[in-house]
């Protein structure tokens, strides 16, 4: 049987709009709180006509529109709450970082004004030929560091900061590329990784916590960390 003509009427056609928009998991902000919907609901059974008045069916269809909605916006509430906790569990973890060398997912590395540099990678199997080829910001190489054979797993090189014609790079942040061939002479797959020293942590970003390492122009995302040294 059909609803009466109070379907029509505005509260609760309020109602059920507000209703519909909870289930599609939009805010449920039209239904303050449940006596505002039970008050909706006395008011419609009591305008009702007694002629055609509302079916059984048609009542539990609001009822579980409101449960729905309700569900949904208390479920809004815990996520929130708990990607805000999550959110500080980062920053925290993020924090004992200070002052520590990470190894990170990358292959840039930094050049200090004295001294040089470390970098590393991992090699999917073991490789007889091993090069290291450190590029400056315009990708020019400035110098090819042979490491000779080398076995499967993590690897490490330091880079004395001196270009192949013997003279000293400039400081700043180079990137590095490592070509592997086994004993047949193929290629082995070789995936690099940068290391730095955190100096400062950033808690602001949208994907989560960042880093700010040392000698890098920009930041590292804590995600991209692989590892402490």
């Amino acid at each position: 049987m059909s609803t009466s003509p109070i379907s029509s009427n505005a509260f609760l056609t309020s109602l059920q709009t507000s209703s519909s928009s909870g289930t599609s998991g939009s805010s449920a902000s039209g239904l303050a709180d449940v006596n505002t919907f039970y008050k909706l609901l006395v008011t419609q059974l009591t305008n009702q006509d007694p002629m055609n008045p509302l079916s059984n069916q048609d009542l539990s269809a609001q009822l579980a529109q409101f449960s729905a909605a309700s569900g949904i916006q208390s479920m809004q509430q815990s996520m929130a709450t708990l990607t805000a906790q999550l959110a500080q569990t980062q920053g925290l973890q993020a924090a004992n970082l200070v002052g520590q060398t990470v190894v990170f997912d990358n292959n840039s590395i930094s050049l200090p004004v004295s001294g040089g540099a470390a970098g590393g990678f991992t090699l999917a199997s073991a490789a007889q030929n091993v090069q290291v080829q450190v590029q400056n910001a315009a990708g020019q190489t400035v110098s090819t560091l042979q490491l000779g054979a080398l076995p499967t797993g993590v690897q490490t090189f330091n880079w004395d900061g001196t270009t192949s014609s013997g003279q000293q790079a400039p400081s700043g942040t180079y990137s590095f590329n490592v070509s592997a061939t086994d004993g047949s002479g193929q290629p082995v797959a070789a995936v690099p990784f940068g290391t730095g020293k955190v100096q400062s942590v950033y808690l602001s970003g949208s994907n989560g916590p960042s880093l700010q390492l040392q000698g890098q122009s920009g930041t590292v995302p804590l995600s991209s960390i692989q590892g402490v040294m």
